[in-house]
């Protein structure tokens, strides 16, 4: 067969070209495989890739699981995979994806199945958000079917999660992917003894732990899963830990009641689901039929069909493409930019929660009015008066910068000042941070590790800077600029870890300070001129317009000096000058450099906004709105790549919010009780 990429020509007993990677291609420009003609790729795993093919003989449509060159030479993969083809042979059932054929010839591995049209249970709730009753009964009853072939053929699937559930268009649910699935029989295993094995986000304790597993491992995974589906949400989430502070949760903390995001579960459901997340095996339910029979007390739930879309005419297989070929849609942006936009998604926060910027700016960025040499000196006294950064920020902030920083290293630069440590400690110890029933923490360094290195960050680096308002300004003013700055900081990194192109560190700098100016403003300038920049603002014209308008200058330009006066990074002061440039620019007017870390905030300030629309705060900006130019909706897909059709993120960045607003109860006293 030849490459038709290199055009080497190699033999038959291989289908990958060991040189570039790509199929090889008889004379007919197709890829054969025995009786099987391979059509097109339609997805990949950890270990192989799947193709759409066809049996040449019945002409049947089939999906082809292919060991994938790069796992050739790992002798795990080899065994996982021939596991996989081994143990799916054995388990027949409707809700398991049909297994048809084993095609094993010199370095081609090969497990053959049936071909389904549809998309799988994650991606739909990226899409819908959280299920009805009828749909999370429905689906969760076809997986327990799965699950109860599987373990009376005494097999642990252990990889239990949405991405391996396949809702199909004619409306039935399916198990897939048995890679890591282990029998209780003969222990047949290819990790080794304490092992973890499983995707953290859905592994249960004793598999974090490496402890013997049982059904009940599938009925915790299974457990999460529901909770997705009722919440969009999952139960353990990273506060800037990342995956070890996720399965530390799995291991010790206590799921939350889903009727907490959603009041709309039933109590029976809640009850059943926090049944399942049990940390001890024990303490779940016995097997499938006991889970089963307290759903069937629920009801009955269908599946919905292709048709019962309300806000799109896409059906399950269209989502199942969108994701397959997204970098095809990447290059065909404008296509993708029409449809409609999702509720509860960052889609929706940018294309309808905004409005569009209007054709001619109401400020042109690009030239802004040149301030007076009075306004200059104005400016330039006030600024002089306020103190500079103390020497633990810069230290701080060293610390956060270099990535193999610890909770412990960072503890020990905050002891030094008993002022932090107080702070630290008491924002460790709200509700925001401290489990139900778990002790008030004593340790700096526990503290640190509770909240999540990102949130430590905001909320140390805000608490050090001096506070410099005047007395005549209410501290509610002071305290909403760094609400909001500490919400975008949070935003802004949790949105740059979806791509490369805004590393975490400058994603919270430049959400924490963009606004300083702001603190100049109060700083400077008398009562009558605030209210008078305020009541402007309120009354629909622009926060930067109103403060020329009013006061001479802009809080970008005090911003800009603050930034010099405080001797903060040379990147800042570029990105407090460039941060509007979203709200109605064109992008091609935006410096190459910066245009991924303005629209990332840009990004995280409409989610806020989308959040917050009936907030009810009277401060000088609170009625400020971003508006938004369509054109900058490409920078989200490439280079950012924020999934913003994605519920669950935006029901995380909803979470994170609350958890905030709870660090603010003077601002938000509902949000502490």
């Amino acid at each position: 067969m030849k490459c038709a990429s290199c055009g080497t020509w190699f033999p038959d007993n291989i289908i990958f070209c060991p040189t570039c990677g790509e199929l090889l291609v008889d004379n007919d420009g197709k890829t054969h495989m025995g009786d099987y003609s391979l059509e097109e790729k339609i997805g990949q795993g950890g270990i192989g890739v799947v193709f759409h093919a066809v049996h040449v003989p019945t002409s049947r449509d089939v999906a082809v699981k292919i060991l994938s060159p790069e796992s050739f030479s790992d002798e795990a993969n080899m065994q996982r995979f021939r596991r996989e083809m081994r143990l799916h042979a054995t388990l027949v059932d409707p809700n398991i994806i049909e297994f048809i054929d084993i095609y094993e010839k010199g370095e081609v591995h090969a497990l053959v199945m049936e071909l389904l049209s549809g998309c799988n249970l994650k991606d739909y709730i990226n899409h819908r958000g959280a299920l009805p009753l009828g749909e999370v009964i429905n689906i969760t009853t076809a997986v327990l079917n799965a699950l109860t072939t599987a373990h009376a053929n005494d097999v642990i699937h252990r990889d239990l999660k949405p991405s391996n559930i396949f809702i199909t268009d004619d409306g039935h649910a399916k198990l897939m992917d048995f890679g890591l699935a282990k029998t209780m029989i003969n222990k047949d295993d290819i990790t080794n003894s304490g092992m973890t094995v499983g995707t953290y986000l859905y592994m249960s304790p004793e598999q974090i732990l490496g402890k013997e597993i049982s059904v009940a491992t599938d009925l915790y995974a299974l457990g999460i899963v529901m909770f997705r589906m009722t919440t969009a949400l999952l139960p353990f989430m990273s506060t800037g830990g990342g995956e070890f502070e996720i399965m530390e949760k799995q291991v010790r903390k206590p799921a939350p009641n889903p009727r907490d995001f959603n009041p709309e579960i039933p109590e029976a459901l809640a009850t059943l689901i926090l049944h399942l997340l049990e940390k001890e095996p024990e303490k779940r339910p016995k097997n499938t039929l006991e889970v089963m029979a307290r759903l069937e007390a629920l009801g009955d739930g269908t599946l919905p069909r292709a048709a019962d879309f309300s806000d799109s005419d896409i059906t399950f297989s269209g989502l199942n493409s969108s994701v397959l070929m997204m970098e095809a849609k990447l290059q065909n942006e404008d296509d993708e930019h029409s449809q409609t936009a999702t509720h509860n998604t960052l889609k929706s926060a940018f294309s309808v929660d905004s409005p569009l910027a209007p054709e001619v700016p109401p400020f042109d960025m690009r030239h802004p009015p040149t301030l007076t040499s009075e306004t200059l000196t104005h400016l330039k006294t006030a600024i002089e008066s306020i103190p500079p950064l103390p020497e633990v920020w810069h230290e701080v902030q060293r610390i956060f910068e270099r990535p193999d920083s610890s909770a412990h290293e960072l503890a020990k630069a905050i002891e030094h000042d008993a002022v932090l440590t107080a702070h630290v400690l008491k924002m460790c110890n709200t509700a925001a941070y401290l489990p139900a029933g778990a002790k008030k923490s004593t340790d700096v360094a526990i503290a640190l590790t509770r909240m999540g290195m990102d949130s430590a960050q905001t909320l140390i680096l805000s608490s050090i800077v001096p506070n410099f308002s005047p007395k005549q300004v209410s501290s509610q003013e002071v305290r909403h600029i760094w609400f909001h700055g500490q919400v975008i900081a949070e935003f802004a990194a949790m949105l740059a870890e979806h791509g490369n192109a805004v590393d975490r560190q400058s994603a919270l700098i430049f959400g924490l300070l963009h606004d300083i100016g702001k603190l100049v403003i109060l700083h400077t300038e008398r009562q009558y001129k605030l209210d008078d920049v305020k009541q402007r603002i309120e009354s629909g014209e622009d926060a930067l317009v109103a403060e020329m308008e009013v006061l001479g200058y802009t809080h970008i330009d005090a911003g800009m000096m603050l930034a010099l006066h405080w001797k903060l990074p040379r990147k800042l002061h570029r990105f407090i000058y460039y941060h509007h440039f979203p709200c109605w620019q064109d992008p091609q007017s935006w410096p190459p450099d910066v245009q991924a870390p303005i629209m990332l905030v840009h990004m995280a300030h409409l989610a806020l906004s989308a959040f917050q629309h009936a907030d009810k705060s009277t401060t000088v900006w609170s009625k400020t709105h971003r508006s938004h130019v369509k054109a900058s909706e490409s920078i989200l897909y490439k280079p950012l790549h924020i999934p913003i059709s994605d519920a669950a993120v935006y029901s995380n960045m909803r979470v994170h919010l609350k958890r905030t607003q709870a660090l603010f109860p003077d601002l938000y006293p509902e949000a502490a009780d």
